[in-house]
């Protein structure tokens, strides 16, 4: 029975006083990282150094009686930022730090006794040491029967980790429900601009990789990423689209992009699951929407069920809490349930960024039905966070060991039809009722500072053009797009702080940006519609600051034009007028009180305001509002009544001065304090 040829010792690397020696028997790892020296890696220095390793490689003579049943494979995995292999001068396969393997088939010629010359040559990742974690020479049979027995080895760690879980040998119930899949971070060791280039070819070689493997179903997440295919690659996201409507590209979506889920407001949040969904809905209607994909996010606020709900989301997955440092979480399978009572589906998938490992599969399989109680499990093959997606390589090993009858029957097919059966679960399932806190990236929150201020302030800025938008009954055309720029920052690298400074640097114009379109669209919404409200309501807001008298609402008579009125002081016409206090209930504060009716040949007195930029209400405008603004109260403390007279909300530039002899306090009762009729809203002092 032939086992992998391990090549670990043999690799021979330059020393550093000059010729080359075992590089396992490197001094520098045993001294710095004795850890992953006891595992046997071979260890260099981090900070972009190179390591060059090569090795003589002939064809193990015992082996040569296998050439015409067997398959060979250098399979390779790595920690490094760049790694190269060649082969006899020609460079063979090319990985980074996320397309961290290879299963390279070594040609017929090695077979026939031709030496090999390898050479690996990796780069250390900046922020870690670069370590080669594992090289070794597979057989694999051509035969799936596999006549020589040359599976028996792994085989034979099948069987190992079932007796370990109480099993015998055989595999038993439940099979491996499997969906290729590339999860692609907008922004995080890379620019925004690259995301796009790996979001292209990741697509292309998965739909490639459909015509040749007729088993293969792929799902991919972010509503915005299709957004730009679709504008930007069209020809492409036809062929997606092709693939979609043969149920193969399942496009696994839920919000706008996957956000962070603990920094963003209550309002971002809700954004966040309106635009993915509202996009999905349209670009695929053939889909039913109700995922929300989040497997990398660092932590959920409890309120999330409720808005994922209010979309129509019914099951929310995720694999990071799987990452918690010191508590692990009690459950795979569960519903979520916000203070409110509205709840989704949870569930914690299997990793990400794996490949086709029968051992791996098999140990997740066994994990999976111990914590859950579900016989099939969930596997997600693919190169990921750069994305990349399954390769040729993993889909021949998954193959190859689906024909095994030691190895867990595989069924390739949707996300959706993994969850469809668990749907009758729901009543057994546990409920948790609180949020899902990650443990091991508790520091971001502190992290770049000026990424939580620039997203608080355009948030305050893109509600209140919002609002204004709605007070006046006035369409916003650009609202969409300067949402989409916050939904997009908030990325869950970008506003958390985890990426590199030229995520950063490439934020900060889009940010100002935003936050001066905002600023824009809510100071022209306010201004055209106080202008329609009458001239004085404009000036009462400071956006018409200029010296003049007023003449007058344009809506409605009452007031008496040329009204005299002096520098600091309101003039109110003639009549009851209702008052919108600064202060509390029963408390003092800044507040317009009531004004008796002026004597015959004067039009209005002036009333007194302690502190400026406080909201005071205006009758006369043509517009109610259902109760005074939060932490408001009308004047007298009594509700806006009377013949048609309404409230709006405006704001004063300067304080006001009292007249004198003018009353300080409402009359007793608390009595109504409306206008008799439409009159001049407050002015302010130029």
């Amino acid at each position: 029975m032939p086992r992998p040829l391990d090549l670990q010792p043999l690799w021979q690397a330059v020393q550093p006083g000059g010729g080359s020696g075992p590089a396992l028997e490197g001094d520098w790892g045993r001294r710095h990282r004795p850890d992953w020296a006891a595992r046997g890696l071979i260890i260099w220095p981090r900070g972009g150094q190179w390591c060059h390793l090569r090795l003589a490689c002939p064809c193990p003579e015992a082996w040569v009686p296998l050439a015409e049943g067997a398959r060979a494979r250098l399979a390779l995995r790595w920690w490094a930022d760049s790694a190269e292999l060649w082969v006899d001068g020609e460079r063979i396969h090319s990985g980074d730090l996320f397309d961290t393997a290879c299963r390279w088939p070594l040609p017929e010629r090695w077979w026939r006794g031709e030496v090999l010359d390898l050479e690996l040559r990796l780069r250390s990742p900046l922020h870690d040491d670069g370590a080669l974690i594992s090289s070794r020479i597979e057989l694999e049979p051509l035969d799936p029967a596999d006549p020589l027995g040359l599976l028996a080895a792994t085989a034979d760690e099948l069987r190992e980790l079932r007796r370990e879980q109480r099993h015998d040998g055989a595999p038993g119930e439940g099979v491996l429900h499997v969906l290729g899949h590339a999860h692609l971070d907008l922004a995080w060791l890379w620019p925004v601009a690259d995301t796009w280039q790996a979001a292209e070819r990741t697509f292309t070689s998965a739909l490639d990789l459909m015509e040749r493997f007729e088993t293969l179903h792929f799902g991919h997440s972010t509503p915005a990423l299709y957004a730009w295919l679709e504008r930007h690659r069209p020809a492409l996201f036809e062929r997606v689209r092709r693939a979609m409507g043969e149920g193969r590209f399942e496009p696994l979506n839920g919000p706008w992009v996957e956000s962070d889920c603990v920094l963003l407001s209550t309002t971002s949040l809700l954004r966040q699951f309106q635009e993915g969904q509202a996009y999905s809905l349209r670009s695929f209607p053939e889909w039913s929407h109700r995922l929300a994909w989040l497997p990398d996010s660092f932590g959920f606020a409890a309120g999330l069920p409720a808005l994922a709900a209010a979309t129509g989301v019914r099951w929310f997955c995720t694999h990071k809490l799987a990452w918690n440092a010191t508590n692990p979480f009690p459950h795979r399978l569960f519903r979520w349930r916000s203070r409110c009572g509205a709840e989704v589906l949870a569930l914690m998938t299997a990793p990400i960024g794996t490949d086709g490992d029968p051992v791996a599969m098999e140990r997740y399989r066994l994990q999976w039905q111990q914590a859950s109680g579900c016989a099939d499990a969930l596997w997600l093959p693919g190169v990921g966070d750069h994305g990349g997606g399954p390769t040729a390589e993993m889909l021949e090993q998954l193959a190859l060991w689906q024909e095994q009858p030691v190895a867990a029957g595989q069924r390739h097919g949707t996300l959706r039809a993994y969850l469809e059966p668990l749907e009758s679960l729901a009543e057994q399932l546990p409920v948790w009722r609180d949020e899902l806190y990650l443990e091991l990236h508790r520091g971001c929150p502190t992290s770049r500072p000026d990424q939580k201020r620039h997203n608080r302030t355009l948030e305050r800025l893109l509600r209140e053009a919002d609002l204004a938008a709605a007070l006046f009954g006035r369409p916003a055309p650009a609202a969409t797009d300067d949402w989409r720029t916050l939904l997009f920052q908030q990325f869950h690298d970008i506003l958390p702080g985890t990426a590199i400074p030229e995520v950063f640097e490439q934020a900060e114009p889009q940010w100002r940006g935003a936050r001066r379109r905002a600023a824009r669209r809510r100071d022209r919404t306010l201004r055209l519609g106080l202008a329609a409200a009458g001239p004085c309501a404009a000036a009462a807001t400071g956006i018409r600051r200029q010296r003049r008298r007023c003449s007058g609402c344009s809506r409605g008579g009452g007031g008496a034009p040329g009204a005299g009125r002096r520098r600091g002081a309101g003039a109110l016409a003639a009549g009851k007028w209702a008052g919108v206090g600064a202060g509390r209930p029963g408390g003092g504060g800044a507040a317009l009180r009531w004004k008796r009716p002026a004597p015959a040949g004067r039009a209005a007195g002036l009333v007194p305001l302690a502190r400026p930029g406080r909201v005071l209400g205006c009758l006369g405008s043509g517009r109610r509002l259902p109760r005074a603004p939060a932490g408001m109260e009308l004047g007298g403390g009594a509700p806006v009544a009377g013949d048609g007279a309404a409230l709006r909300p405006v704001r004063l530039a300067r304080p006001l001065r009292r007249e004198p002899g003018a009353p300080r306090r409402p009359p007793a009762g608390g009595q109504s304090l409306a206008g008799a009729g439409a009159g001049h809203p407050v002015a302010a002092a130029p």
